[in-house]
C-alpha cells in the first residue's frame, strides 16, 4: 500500500518536474533569442523593440511563476501557510511596479527613437503595456479562489490542533 502511495508521488513529481523544465527551455530560448535580435539590430527602433520583447518576456514568466508558486502552496503543498496571501500582496506591488518601469521606460524610448519610426511608437506601448497583462488578468480571475481554499485549509489545520 505505501509503495503504491509512493509511486503515484514520485511519478506526478516527475511529470511535473518534466513541465517545468520544458517551459523553462522555452522560456530561456525565447530570451536568447530576443538578446541576440538586440545585439543585431541596425536602428534604435529594432534595438528598443527587442528589448520590450525581453521585458515582455521576463515579466510573463515572473508573473506566470508567482501564480504558479501560489497554486503550488494552497493545491499541491495543501498546508495553510502565509505566504500565499503574503504573494498575492506582493504580486500586486509587482504589478504597480511593472506599469509605473514601463512607463518611465517608453519615455525613454520616445526621445531616443528615430524620426522615421515614430509610426511604430504605437507598437511598442501596446506591446510593452499588454504583454503580461493576460496573465495579471487570469491571475486575478483566480485568486479569490485560492485565497478561500487556503482559508479553508488553516480553518481545518486549527481544527485538527
Amino acid at each position: 500500500m505505501k509503495s503504491t502511495n509512493l509511486s503515484r508521488l514520485l511519478v506526478g513529481n516527475v511529470a511535473t518536474l518534466i513541465f517545468l523544465l520544458i517551459l523553462a527551455v522555452i522560456v530561456i530560448y525565447l530570451m536568447v533569442g530576443d538578446v541576440n535580435r538586440m545585439q543585431e539590430a541596425t536602428t534604435n527602433y529594432g534595438y528598443y523593440l527587442n528589448a520590450i520583447y525581453l521585458i515582455d518576456n521576463i515579466a510573463r514568466t515572473y508573473f506566470f511563476s508567482c501564480f504558479l508558486l501560489m497554486v503550488y502552496l494552497v493545491y499541491i503543498n495543501k498546508q495553510y501557510s502565509k505566504w500565499s496571501v503574503r504573494l498575492f500582496y506582493f504580486v500586486g506591488l509587482s504589478v504597480l511596479a511593472y506599469y509605473a518601469f514601463a512607463g518611465a521606460y517608453i519615455d525613454y524610448v520616445f526621445k531616443h527613437l528615430e524620426p522615421e519610426y515614430i509610426n511604430n511608437y504605437q507598437r511598442l506601448v501596446h506591446c510593452l503595456y499588454t504583454g503580461p497583462l493576460h496573465w495579471i488578468i487570469i491571475g486575478y480571475f483566480f485568486t479569490p479562489r485560492i485565497l478561500k481554499d487556503a482559508q479553508k485549509l488553516q480553518e481545518e489545520q486549527e481544527l485538527t490542533v
